[in-house]
């Protein structure tokens, strides 16, 4: 099979030069770490990111045992059936696991810029809890070069070697507080590099259509993301962001040109072209016609 060139920042910055050296790199850690063979649960979001992993993961023929897919009441379907379809493709078994209550109880009275990382720390705790039970030694994630756990997996190295060993950025025991080894295959590859890999290993994804906004990439979540960061988290809030996003995403999915999401409580609508050639004034009319949709709800 053909190589990848990964992009200049990729190269400068990761001192990763192409999909080959990143194979090598990760085989070599896996065997540094004495885990080649033991088993691999693949923490599956729907999204490319982590379809993307699992690919490269299989194409290693590392062992990835089992899949598994967080849920809640105010979660996505459509990124559920992606992930099942997903580890179907790739031939995983797939689990679901649903936290609903964990984070009603955990965002209660919290802000609501801190939602995501409430549920990011809740599903790490079970991956752990449901990795241990399966007999794994290793959790795989999707993250890539623009996530904050950048940052203390190169602490981590600095501590350990003295310098920031990037060919090591792959698998580390971070967060330390698990006590735990993550396996982060794309976790040094920019946003050119992930796409090239989703065309390499011909991934394709269904999208919600949400504003997933992140750094100017098209990112999606859910719903839960477009809380207002100073507003006072309550169940009846989760609720109307998932039943206003719902239809927001819906409308957006048919027309086909934008991706758009909601603020709750303050309303504010992000609308965002999925193509360059669409011009304001067709956004002007779509965020119209969203207006009107929402009147209704």
């Amino acid at each position: 099979m053909e190589n990848i060139l990964f992009s200049e920042w990729t190269r400068n910055y990761r001192k990763l030069k192409d999909l080959k050296q990143l194979k090598e790199d990760i085989i070599r850690n896996f065997q540094e770490w004495g885990v080649l063979d033991e088993k691999i649960v693949c923490m599956l979001s729907g999204g490319k990111d982590s379809a993307t992993a699992l690919a490269l993961a299989k194409d290693l023929g590392l062992n990835v045992s089992l899949a598994i897919h967080f849920t809640h009441r105010w979660s996505w379907q459509l990124s559920r059936e992606e992930a099942k379809r997903i580890a179907e493709r790739f031939q995983v078994p797939i689990k679901f696991y649903d936290i609903t209550e964990d984070l009603k109880r955990r965002t209660k009275g919290a802000k609501g810029r801190s939602i995501c990382r409430i549920c990011k720390s809740i599903m790490k705790t079970k991956a752990v809890r449901i990795a241990r039970r399966e007999g794994a030694k290793v959790i795989m994630t999707g993250d890539t070069s623009v996530e904050k756990i950048s940052g203390p997996i190169m602490q981590y190295l600095k501590e350990k070697y003295g310098e920031v060993r990037f060919e090591k950025m792959e698998l580390t025991p971070v967060p330390k507080r698990y006590n735990f080894l993550f396996f982060r295959p794309l976790i040094r590859c920019g946003y050119e590099d992930i796409l090239k890999l989703v065309e390499y290993y011909k991934i394709e994804v269904r999208r919600v259509h949400e504003a997933g906004d992140r750094w100017g990439f098209w990112r999606e979540g859910c719903p839960l993301q477009y809380c207002d960061n100073d507003a006072l988290v309550t169940e009846d809030l989760l609720d109307k962001l998932y039943i206003y996003n719902e239809k927001i995403t819906e409308v957006a999915r048919r027309d086909g040109r934008f991706r758009a999401s909601i603020r709750l409580p303050s309303r504010e609508i992000i609308v965002i072209p999925v193509r360059d050639d669409v011009g304001e004034k067709e956004k002007e009319e779509f965020i119209k016609k969203l207006g009107e949709v929402l009147e209704k709800l």
